[in-house]
């Protein structure tokens, strides 16, 4: 991985992160983008690993999140002086803020608002056919038409709104499992239909959205920061995606 510079300005930031969570790979290719420094913290979501302290960082518990400025303290015992953010989205708009030169901010406003929307509107489409999949178990032929939905919502060539933008780094993650993953039958959907699921996404009817995989495949912040075997061993142990043994009959 590239190293990366810190602005003078910058106060420094403690990234608790995960890496079998898509939302965590959100914010650390919008940390490459932006070329920011941070001292991670990897937090252990396994049921019954989480440490307890974290809730003095984020008090639902979940991962992303960022203890910024504050003094120097272990990860472990977060000061009361830092600030505390959560939430993906929140973190990576954060970040745009911290650094308008990254890019995670259209300069234009019209194409920032373009990419908010579209952040909005793929939760409904990409983010529910993700779930349906990997987490619920259902086939395809109830995904395939969330993921249509999709490819409708990008702009004709390029990224999801043309240029690069924090909306290309919020749905990265899940497009690259999706194809990723998929390739090792990972999931709670029956034997089988990951690879049904990439025989469809070939056909010429997705083209578009294999186009824009393409992309952010080549796109540098996201291949720097897909770790394939780490993301295979820890999703084909996690309960919340583990197949059933009814689903691995079929």
């Amino acid at each position: 991985m590239p190293s990366l510079t810190v602005t003078p300005h910058q106060k420094p930031i403690t990234f608790y992160t995960s890496p079998y969570s898509p939302y965590c790979h959100r914010v650390h290719i919008a940390l490459e983008e932006a070329k920011i420094s941070v001292r991670t913290y990897e937090i252990d979501l396994r049921p019954g690993c989480k440490p307890g302290w974290y809730t003095k960082v984020n008090p639902v518990g979940t991962v992303p999140a960022f203890a910024y400025g504050g003094p120097s303290v272990s990860p472990e015992q977060p000061s009361p002086d830092s600030l505390k953010l959560a939430e993906s989205v929140v973190l990576i708009e954060f970040l745009a803020d911290l650094h308008p030169e990254s890019g995670l901010h259209p300069m234009d406003p019209e194409l920032r608002a373009r990419a908010r929307l579209f952040i909005t509107l793929s939760h409904d489409t990409l983010h529910h056919a993700f779930r349906n999949f990997f987490f619920r178990g259902e086939r395809i032929d109830t995904i395939l038409p969330s993921l249509e939905a999709f490819q409708a919502l990008l702009a004709p060539s390029g990224f999801a709104v043309g240029p690069w933008s924090m909306a290309d780094a919020v749905v990265a993650p899940m497009i690259v499992r999706f194809m990723r993953l998929s390739l090792y039958e990972i999931g709670k959907y029956p034997m089988g239909e990951g690879k049904k699921l990439l025989k469809a996404l070939a056909e010429p009817k997705f083209a578009r959205y294999m186009q824009y995989y393409e992309s952010l495949w080549d796109r540098h912040s996201v291949r720097a920061t897909w770790d394939e075997p780490t993301n295979v061993k820890m999703w084909r142990i996690h309960p919340n995606v583990t197949r059933t043994a009814s689903a691995v009959g079929h």
